[in-house]
């Protein structure tokens, strides 16, 4: 089903979402057969300053809970047939906080309400209405708190596709837990926000969270990261650095790519996070900690471990929760409210109000297989905001930033060790020989990368692209826009 575009711009479809600005509910349902006994009841409700309605069956009833559900009910005689029953479970259904106040078959006159042990007399109707309206809304209040409190921490994460709502639930039931999570997705998925989620909904909010990307650091570092340095140059030994370990203590430590791991720091790491405490170098201190650990990849660890890439101990305690997130190109649906998020924050920079996308725009977006996820849309639309100062974004303004994947296919006939050295140099190239950066984008670690580099004939220090120059923009001002007019 396509939105309806919106009046003032035809062209731009409103993204989806969003809701309709809502009518006033119905405060009081009356449901009886009898329109004497429903009219009295009537007048002396609305002297309460309650708007009503009227049906005559629990059928029509139902029907009103489904299209404006009401703070109350209050029920009469009813036909033959009609079953108080039949509202009850509708309320119950629909999730609603509706109150049913009915007419005591067994005491004529009076009205029973489950909250009340005595009945109560008719002429004190408006009274007992005006108190289940303010419970209703009492309880709606408290219920729209919980789910705030329980989603407090999923406000970023847009979108209303199924995989997103399975994703939300699923985060809320890990939050729950207190074992390790493996979390395993496509580079750009949002590994870590969803991190982020799983720490903000547990108990452990309060306390640090901590991440730390395996892939940027070489064996010696990303030891010294973990544990921390000792100094011990002024004749005593003191800490220099405190370890992630340490400074996650009662939170959650993230380790981002943790396929880039190598192997005797996988062993170690199992250990200490098996026993909770290590002993630091140079001190001889033992350090306790009380950590829950997320580790996030984008490789198969059940291949690696084959392999004997992966320490068994290691995948042991990553394998006890498994999160698979969902790619972008499988939830189109998301593309909107996602790029809706996007514009917002460029707006929020700016200090102007957000842009819209227009229709062929959001058609191209929602057609394009998005290999980086959320990350490379997010690119995609603030360097289209930065080049464009207009209010919309078409198709023709995204397009260049969409890479063309039929220009990228390598010539055939390569072999794999030819096509490696290729994207390597390339993306050497790309970031102007910085290897740190090169490495975090090949998802491989700085040793890795600087034996391959060693093994294709570069200098320790070097290569493609060194002396690059940063690229500088141009700055154009709206005066020297063409068909601009002077002020």
């Amino acid at each position: 089903m396509v939105p309806r575009m919106t009046q003032a711009h035809p062209d731009i479809i409103p993204f989806p979402g969003r809701p309709a600005p809502a009518e006033a509910a119905t405060a009081v349902l009356i449901v009886g057969t009898d329109p004497g006994q429903t009219q009295s009841w009537l007048s002396g409700i609305q002297a309460q300053g309650y708007s009503t309605r009227c049906a005559s069956s629990i059928e029509s009833a139902v029907q009103w809970l489904q299209a404006a559900a009401p703070d109350v009910c209050v029920v009469g005689t009813l036909a033959n047939g009609d079953s108080l029953d039949m509202l009850q479970a509708a309320i119950t259904k629909a999730g609603l906080g509706t109150q049913i106040v009915r007419l005591d078959p067994t005491e004529p006159g009076r009205f029973r309400c489950e909250w009340l042990a005595d009945a109560v007399a008719e002429e004190q109707l408006p009274v007992l209405a005006a108190a289940a309206v303010q419970r209703s809304q009492l309880q709606g209040e408290v219920r729209r708190l919980r789910r705030q409190l329980c989603n407090r921490n999923l406000r970023d994460m847009a979108g209303h596709s199924p995989a997103m709502q399975q994703l939300r639930t699923r985060i809320q039931q890990l939050a729950e837990l207190s074992s390790s999570v493996l979390i395993f997705g496509e580079p750009g998925c949002g590994a870590d926000v969803v991190a982020q989620a799983i720490h903000d909904a547990s108990k452990r909010a309060h306390r640090p969270f901590v991440s730390l990307d395996c892939s940027v650091h070489s064996a010696e570092t990303l030891e010294q990261e973990l544990f921390g340095v000792a100094d011990s140059s002024a004749g005593q030994t003191t800490v220099k650095q405190p370890g992630r370990l340490e400074l996650a203590d009662g939170g959650t430590l993230l380790l981002d790519n943790v396929d880039c791991i190598a192997l005797p720091l996988q062993r170690r790491l199992a250990a200490v996070l098996q026993d909770q405490r290590y002993e630091r170098e140079g001190t001889g201190d033992r350090v306790r900690f009380d950590v829950r650990v997320i580790l996030a990849t984008h490789a198969d660890l059940d291949d690696l471990l084959k392999r004997g890439l992966f320490r068994a101990e290691l995948h042991r305690d990553a394998a006890q929760q498994r999160l698979d997130l969902p790619p972008l190109r499988t939830r189109p649906e998301d593309i909107a409210p996602l790029a809706e998020t996007c514009l917002r924050k460029i707006a929020c920079k700016e200090g102007r109000p957000p842009r819209s996308l227009t229709l062929d725009a959001l058609h191209r977006l929602q057609t394009y297989h998005w290999p980086s996820n959320f990350r490379e849309l997010e690119h995609v639309i603030e360097r289209a905001c930065t080049i464009d100062t207009g209010r919309k974004l078409t198709a023709t303004m995204i397009e260049p930033w969409l890479a063309n994947t039929t220009e990228d296919e390598p010539p055939a006939g390569l072999t794999l060790e030819a096509m490696e050295r290729q994207l390597i140099e390339a993306t050497f190239a790309r970031f102007a020989g910085n290897r740190e950066r090169t490495a975090k984008a090949l998802q491989i670690g700085i040793r890795t990368l600087s034996g391959k580099l060693r093994e294709y004939g570069y200098p320790p220090r070097g290569g493609p692209g060194s002396n690059a120059q940063p690229w500088t923009p141009t700055v154009v001002y709206e005066d020297d826009l063409p068909g601009q007019k002077a002020a």
